[in-house]
């Protein structure tokens, strides 16, 4: 069991270290929850209103924060940890979460700018592919979480992050088979496909997230 006691030195050193991780990794949760509400806001109310203004704000809060929390976590593991290699390899999974977050509030903005036409034939097949986006993170956020606390856990969720995502890219498609046989103009076409492309994104970033996590556990488990 020398590989589950190395793990958890880490942020044992630290209480507050492994308690600003976890805030973090809440960060992860909180960005997508909102970023569901605000494309729900935009499907029923459009992107003028507060609602919209309000929610965006929100998420951007969410990214600023989350910035804060990865300097902080980056700061306190140089300082104050000892093992070099695993430190090094907690510093990168909290960069590569950082990512989904940063994705999210960047879709979010371009949301604003763009206000693309999305026709009702495919709402249905948007709300399925951020449901799918959610689970997808949630289990990627779980098996992070497993990495700190219980690696034996993490093949598990490392696998339902792989199926969620193959689900996901498979909606994606769905959705954007469904608005190129609507009626709206290439153009508008083209601009509404790049956001279901970035929002599919986010489960690929998932998966590349949950894959490194699996290399890294398997590296303690060695």
């Amino acid at each position: 069991m020398r590989w589950f006691t190395k793990v958890r030195s880490l942020l044992n050193q630290s209480q507050s270290t492994e308690t600003l991780v976890y805030e973090f990794l809440d960060q992860v949760t909180l960005s997508h929850h909102k970023f569901v509400r605000l494309w729900h806001i935009y499907l029923t109310q459009g992107g003028q209103g507060q609602d919209f203004e309000t929610t965006l704000a929100e998420l951007r809060a969410i990214e600023s924060n989350a910035d804060r929390l990865r300097r902080e976590i980056d700061n306190r593991l140089y300082a104050r940890t000892l093992i070099p290699d695993l430190r090094s390899d907690v510093a990168l999974l909290i960069e590569l979460i950082d990512k989904l977050i940063n994705q999210q509030e960047t879709i979010g903005i371009h949301l604003k700018i763009e206000q693309p036409t999305v026709p009702e034939e495919v709402h249905d097949s948007l709300y399925e592919l951020l449901e799918l986006v959610g689970k997808t993170l949630d289990h990627t956020v779980l098996c992070a979480r497993s990495f700190f606390s219980d690696l034996q856990r993490v093949r598990e969720y490392h696998q339902k992050v792989i199926l969620f995502e193959s689900d996901t890219n498979e909606i994606c498609n769905q959705a954007k088979t469904l608005l190129f046989a609507t009626d709206l103009p290439l153009t508008c076409k083209v601009q509404l496909r790049y956001f279901f492309d970035r929002i599919d994104d986010l489960a690929s970033i998932a998966e590349d997230v949950s894959d490194r996590i699996s290399i890294f556990t398997l590296k303690r488990m060695l």
